[in-house]
């Protein structure tokens, strides 16, 4: 052999022995546990050396092969407060090297047990996760891809994933001195809720557990596209508040900055079924501000409950609900009813209205609602109760107008006619416009309500209280109400009683009745426009006084106790 021929093989073999050294000594570093717990070390300290004093990532131990896929035991990362910011169970990644060679972080399979996340926003409405990964200055768009440039998952699963929000709360704007102090506290003893104090001011929580998700494509970052991108192929989740169990939900969701863009082109809950198109967006220092629209194809009234403690838990329909900020408070939140129909305790509601969340009392905006028909069923859920007299029977018509809060609740055409189950063939039918009290539905009161009675069958009355005059026939009429509808004043009064075809009698005038079980009280001052007293001796034969008189009544006591004083004059003299 030549001299030239051997140097050559000398140097083939030093080649060769280094390489299978450099070889050895990957497949040491990656497939003994020896060196994949150095490994494993090495990136704790080049993690905590870059996260500095911001926080702390922990990495546990690893297995598998790095050259196509790991399984990691957990991962944990906290702020520098040493408050959690994500930890994970066990946590598995295939993916093929030559796309990290490419600078392409291209995962084939992704699976991550229970993922723990949690948001808090702190006092400088900074959320947590922003201490720990602050945004920076935005790159410049370069030829070259840069490793990490490219993140995309082709199979994603989490199993029994848990995401905490924690956000600063405050009461609505409007609220000052007191009755701030006093939202405060209903708002840290409500049981629905959870709200709390802290060093950093009062904070809400939310919850959503036992979360089961499975994505075909999940884009994290691509230089071609803006956003991150998640393609929901199935979801369930719990959420705490409000009480939904979601389900069998599928469709895109993007997330721009601090904005959650999705779209569900279906989901379930329990009783309920339908699709949804929104965004949420939770930036910067204002409330979290949510534009969803849900199209409810199916919807059973126990899965929409929570939004008043007393709305009836049975029945149910379809809607489209509107959920958003409201313009003036955005601490307050607007579901919008539209498309109405739902059916429940023997009630058929249709048309439109708004729940306003937030205020001190709840609102109930923008009515227009027909009823075919409300039974006092529904009237008694409403009241978390039963009504001081038994009504029983149905209402029909429509109400509309703007509403407000149910402290003050204003009608502008409420149209309605209500038959007695107590008294078959008993109908009346009234008209009403201005402003009513119904926070407690069984002691309404009136503000200045205006009534247009069309027609009151008086035996309703009469069998709901047993002292009332037993004066036959029906009253129609005029007049505005104020203060409870069992303690009713009434001013600018014009009604007119009927009794089949004899002559009727018209009063004008104000007045005081009062209303109970046992009695009824008196105190009126009215103005007959005549009185008929030969109709009034059809329901009293002993009245002695027959033809019209007109003049002014003073009426006051009760029935059993009853004085009048009357100067009336008419043919009779």
């Amino acid at each position: 052999m030549s001299r030239r021929r051997l140097v050559a093989l000398i140097s083939a073999l030093i080649i060769l022995l280094l390489a299978l050294s450099v070889i050895g000594a990957i497949l040491a570093t990656t497939q003994t546990s020896l060196g994949r717990a150095r490994l494993r070390s090495l990136i704790n300290a080049q993690v905590a050396s870059a996260m500095g004093s911001r926080g702390t990532m922990y990495i546990g131990h690893i297995t598998g092969s790095l050259f196509t896929g790991v399984e990691l035991d957990s991962i944990s990362i906290r702020d520098e407060e040493d408050s959690l910011v994500v930890a994970t169970g066990p946590v598995i990644l295939r993916y093929d090297p030559r796309d990290i060679v490419d600078k392409r972080l291209l995962i084939s399979y992704l699976e991550v047990n229970r993922p723990n996340v949690y948001l808090r926003r702190r006092a400088d409405h900074e959320w947590s996760f922003r201490h720990v990964f602050p945004s920076g200055e935005k790159k410049s768009r370069s030829a070259s891809r840069s490793l990490g440039d490219y993140i995309v998952i082709d199979s994603t699963v989490l199993h029994d994933a848990t995401f905490t929000l924690t956000d600063l709360w405050s009461p609505p704007d409007s609220l000052k001195g007191a009755r701030r102090d006093s939202a405060i506290r209903v708002a840290l003893a409500s049981k629905d809720h959870e709200w709390r104090r802290t060093r950093e001011g009062i904070k809400q929580t939310r919850r959503w557990t036992k979360g089961e998700l499975r994505s075909p494509y999940v884009r994290l970052a691509d230089p071609d596209s803006v956003g991150k991108l998640i393609t929901i192929g199935d979801m369930r989740v719990d959420e705490n508040d409000p009480p939904f169990r979601l389900r069998n939900a599928r469709g895109p969701v993007k997330i721009m900055g601090d904005t959650v863009f999705f779209e569900l082109h279906h989901f379930d809950l329990p009783g309920s079924t339908g699709h949804a198109l929104g965004r949420v967006s939770w930036g910067g220092k204002a409330p979290t501000h949510y534009d969803v629209h849900v199209w409810a194809d199916s919807v059973s009234m126990r899965d929409v409950a929570w939004v008043y403690p007393t709305l009836p838990t049975t029945g149910g329909g379809r809607m489209e609900l509107t959920i958003r900020n409201n313009a003036r408070d955005a601490h307050v939140l607007e579901y919008g009813l539209t498309k109405m129909d739902l059916r429940s305790t023997r009630s058929h509601v249709t048309g439109a209205m708004t729940f306003v969340v937030g205020f001190p009392v709840l609102a109930v905006t923008n009515v227009d609602a027909v009823f075919s028909p409300l039974n006092f069923d529904l009237l008694r859920t409403l009241a978390g109760g039963p009504f001081p007299v038994d009504w029983q029977g149905d209402f029909t018509g429509s109400v509309r107008g703007p509403g407000g809060l149910l402290t003050d609740w204003h009608v502008d055409d409420g149209q309605l006619t209500f038959r007695d189950a107590h008294v078959p063939g008993a109908v009346t039918r009234a008209s009403v416009r201005g402003a009513l009290d119904i926070l407690v539905p069984s002691n309404a009161k009136f503000h200045s309500l205006n009534v247009n009675l069309v027609t009151l069958d008086l035996r309703t009355i009469q069998y709901l209280f047993p002292n009332f005059p037993r004066l036959a026939g029906t009253m129609s009429g005029t007049a505005t109400l104020d203060s409870s509808w069992l303690d009713t004043r009434f001013h600018n009064a014009d009604v007119v009683h009927h009794d089949g075809v004899n002559p009727t009698s018209r009063f004008t005038g104000d007045g005081r009745v009062t209303q109970a079980p046992k009695f009824i009280a008196f105190d009126v001052s009215l103005q007959a426009q005549p009185i008929s007293f030969t109709t009034f001796s059809r329901s009293y034969p002993g009245l002695k006084f027959r033809g019209s008189f007109s003049g002014p009544l003073r009426i006051r006591g009760t029935m059993d106790d009853l004085a009048v004083t009357a100067s009336l004059s008419g043919a009779a003299g």
